[in-house]
This record gives structure tokens, C-alpha cells and sequence, in this order.
């Protein structure tokens, strides 16, 4: 395996972290729009 940029690495896993972080944000979303409406919609 050749060796790799340490800058690239880096952009690799700062790229890695926000796809985590989107991911998450998806799963979580749902929910609170969820329980806002049931708490501000009655």
C-alpha cells in the first residue's frame, strides 16, 4: 500500500466525520420534528 498525504488523510477523515454527523442528523430529525408537533400542535 503506497504511502498517503497526511493532508488527504486528514480531508478523508474530517469528510468521514461530517458524513457521520449528516447521517445522524437524518436519524434524529424525524423524531424531534415529530414531538414538536405533538407538543405545539394540541
Amino acid at each position: 500500500m503506497e504511502e498517503q498525504d497526511p493532508e488527504l488523510m486528514k480531508k478523508a477523515q474530517r469528510a468521514q466525520w461530517i458524513l457521520y454527523g449528516v447521517m445522524l442528523l437524518f436519524l434524529v430529525v424525524p423524531f424531534v420534528v415529530l414531538w414538536w408537533l405533538r407538543r405545539g400542535g394540541q
